[in-house]
């Protein structure tokens, strides 16, 4: 796709501003112009283009390890890594607080391969329907941001200025209106998809009615934890328990690390920086059995990170050098676990190299019971506990179903409704809800949330005198959202059918 010329449109940037003012309004435009779209991504699930750039959509990285292919073009490891990387920047850009063990963790991981998967599919469904952006339509798109239009003096564009202002975000005209291009063709499609998940107003209607339906009920609880006086574990019980359960009594693979890190300077010569790098990696290389004359040489200190498992070291900011997911796997590394040599230098971010090493290895390992014993015996108690509150609230139920008005125990009666559930946990909603109301009063039961059971009689049902309209409102925009996103499911079950979509290999 050619550029639109900047005869087609113009801007004018005063001449008193900044390039840096001009970068930071020409950016906060753009992410101001990406809402639209973004609000249609989230009721499909899909992610905006902004984390990977709309390169990545459409090229295959290399003969790494594929994850996934769509259309034959494979997601690999390294797209994913690197993916993973510019999403952990982002978040720490907004200000979030990010631990290493989350970022390293296999399900943030399938979340951000699920957003490539779901970027790959978008575009090659508008490959597929042969979706085109006018010029006419992008001129006019980019008049919406603030920057470009100024651009325009006297009914002509100035180019120059408009090359300059795209140059100072680090982008080309190409890259810049094909980025845009994108966005359009991209809102095409979705609200095509979104367009015919109306929701129906009758259903709305009587779901607000079923959630706004009250119910006079008293509770009689059957907890666990009323019932562990009464209970006395037998060292046998709590052994069998131990063993029955072993994968959760194990101390995670740890190894203690020691890394160097070389930063360049931004007053330093690009040329020494680079001279020091390659001294840094290769004496790194030449003596693998300690950092100590990497460090002497370039008056560098060494680092100690203890405690470090395979998803990362608690506590440590996304940007230090063992959140990076390649430097992780390196240190997890057989050769750097059973030789205890320098691992390769790497770039773990711009002017940022690293060489790290393993200082001590500790396998995974069983607890001993010893160790665990209380929380073992704990658990044990809660169990038996649980047994005996719940056959005691089965007697107690069966007694009441048969005289529910006479039975006795019950706490006092309150109003309850789906809209206003008070303390009462989903399943017992669904237990009073489900009660029909010309057999009242009636006895029901269900599972208190951490055990034991809860036996419940209602004896009254009645609408509310007023409904509350704002709330109504909400029902009725949740309904039509579900019918969106079932639309919009289906839709993208048919591209992933198209796309012939296959899953190579697990996210680890």
């Amino acid at each position: 796709m050619s550029g639109v010329r900047p005869s087609q449109h113009p801007p004018q940037i005063s001449s008193d501003n900044s390039s840096v003012k001009s970068r930071k309004s020409m950016l906060e435009s753009i992410r101001k112009y990406k809402k639209i779209l973004m609000g249609l991504l989230l009721l499909l699930i899909l992610p905006s283009f902004i984390f990977l750039g709309v390169e990545g959509y459409m090229r295959d990285i290399g003969k790494e390890t594929d994850l996934v292919k769509v259309d034959g073009v494979s997601i690999t490891r390294q797209e994913l890594d690197n993916a993973v990387k510019t999403r952990a920047d982002r978040l720490q850009q907004q200000g979030r607080k990010l631990d290493s063990a989350v970022l390293n963790s296999v399900p943030f991981k399938q979340t951000v391969l699920s957003e490539i998967v779901q970027q790959r599919l978008l575009a090659y469904e508008i490959k597929s329907l042969k979706l085109t952006v006018s010029p006419e339509a992008l001129a006019k798109d980019l008049t919406q941001i603030p920057e470009i239009r100024a651009l325009y003096k006297d009914g002509q564009f100035d180019a120059q200025r408009y090359k300059q202002l795209l140059a100072s975000n680090q982008m080309t005209v190409d890259q810049f209106e094909n980025g845009r291009r994108y966005e359009l063709l991209s809102r095409q499609v979705l609200t095509s998809v979104l367009a015919t998940g109306i929701g129906s107003r009758k259903v709305a209607e009587k779901i607000s009615q079923a959630f706004e339906t009250e119910r006079e009920v008293q509770v009689m609880r059957f907890a666990p934890a009323d019932f562990v006086s009464k209970v006395h574990p037998t060292q046998q019980e709590l052994e069998a328990f131990y063993q029955a359960n072993i994968n959760a009594f194990q101390a995670p693979e740890m190894v203690d690390v020691e890394l160097l890190v070389l930063t360049g300077n931004p007053k330093e010569d690009p040329k020494a920086f680079a001279e020091k790098a390659d001294l840094f990696a290769n004496m790194a290389y030449e003596q693998p059995d300690s950092l100590k004359p990497v460090a002497d040489r370039l008056k560098l200190s060494i680092q100690t990170v203890k405690g470090v498992t395979r998803g990362g070291a608690r506590g440590l900011p996304a940007d230090h050098p063992l959140s990076n997911p390649k430097l992780l796997a390196a240190v997890f590394s057989d050769d750097a676990i059973k030789n205890r040599r320098n691992i390769e230098a790497q770039e773990v971010s711009p002017g940022k190299i690293v060489v790290a090493r393993v200082a001590a290895h500790q396998a995974q390992a069983a607890v001993p019971l010893a160790v665990v014993m209380p929380e073992v015996k704990k658990q044990v108690s809660l169990r038996l506990a649980d047994e005996l509150a719940n056959q005691a609230a089965k007697e107690k139920l069966q007694a009441a179903q048969k005289a529910p008005a006479e039975a006795a125990g019950f706490a006092g009666a309150k109003w309850v409704s789906r809209n206003k559930p008070t303390d009462l946990n989903a399943p017992a909603m669904d237990a009073i809800m489900g009660v029909e109301p010309g057999k009242l009063p009636a006895v029901v039961s269900a599972p208190l949330n951490g055990g034991g059971v809860a036996i419940y009689r209602v004896t009254k049902v009645q609408q509310p005198v007023k409904s509350d309209p704002k709330l109504r409102a909400e029902q009725a925009q949740q309904v039509a959202q579900l019918g969106t996103q079932a639309e919009g499911a289906t839709y993208f079950d048919s591209v992933r059918d198209r796309a012939s979509l296959k899953q190579i290999n697990q996210v680890k």
